[in-house]
């Protein structure tokens, strides 16, 4: 029995499953209360209103009813962005897979507009980007992780605080940091970066979603990549995934990663 109604409620559908006969259960991260799950009834029924409302990768504008403790229904709404260029490119809906799948697996709800802006930065991104897909979902995941607490240090070496200079360089996920060649002896994961890497690799960080296609790629950029997503994995505690096995794999071929 519906209890309350909620309007314009704004978010990105994270997985759609179908439930019954005719309907949908779609999980939706939204801007002002994280994520939810919808009963979208009748959906898949013949001239449904609301059938583009619950397909995945789509942005829009969602009328509830709360439909339990933490379940609701759906009324109506509308498509704000369907993304139709990027929701037909392989490549990035391999991306955009693993970016939903790690946000249905953790949880956020000190920092939800601001992930909420994250992931609707980021699909914009994908949208326009003619080029270097990767760097719009490596940034994504930094990004991601600078937010739940674990922002990685560029700037002095972890262990003795020196500004970070010369060409010998190291990053240890334990540290959270880049370390220097004079101290890279006292961690036990480090990993070697050139000046190159390291320099892509900040840009991840600090470069806006809508600008990281214009980022060059290094020439070692899937060893970035993997040390972001373990780094990531780790501070989350979480277990890899099917979808990002995807990704990393593409990264190990060095290709289908543009």
């Amino acid at each position: 029995m519906a209890t309350a109604d909620l309007k314009d409620i704004r978010g990105i559908v994270l997985r759609e499953f179908k439930y019954k006969e005719s309907s949908k259960i779609i999980e939706v991260f939204t801007k002002d209360m994280g994520k939810i799950s919808i009963n979208c009834q009748g959906v898949l029924k013949k001239n449904s209103k609301n059938l583009a409302l619950t397909n995945r990768f789509i942005l829009a504008s969602f009328d509830l009813y709360r439909s339990g403790k933490d379940f609701y229904g759906l009324r109506e709404g509308l498509v704000i962005n369907p993304y139709y260029k990027s929701n037909k490119n392989f490549d990035i809906i391999l991306y955009k897979s693993a970016v939903c799948d790690l946000l249905l697996r953790t949880i956020d709800h000190i920092q939800v507009e601001t992930v909420f802006t994250l992931l609707t930065n980021s699909f914009d991104a994908f949208e326009k980007a003619e080029k270097n897909y990767i760097n719009i979902f490596l940034g994504f995941f930094l990004k991601y992780i600078s937010f739940s607490g674990f922002k990685p240090n560029f700037k002095t070496c972890g262990i003795c605080g020196k500004n970070i200079r010369g060409k010998y360089l190291y990053f240890s996920p334990s540290e959270s940091s880049v370390i220097c060649d004079e101290c890279k002896d006292q961690v036990f994961d480090k990993v070697f970066m050139t000046y190159e890497e390291f320099i892509y690799f900040n840009k991840l960080l600090y470069t806006r979603s809508e600008d990281l296609e214009d980022i060059n790629l290094v020439e070692n950029y899937p060893k970035i990549g993997k040390i972001i997503i373990d780094y990531c994995l780790s501070n989350l505690d979480l277990g890899t995934y099917p979808s990002l096995e995807w990704v990393k794999k593409a990264l190990e071929r060095n290709v289908n990663v543009l």
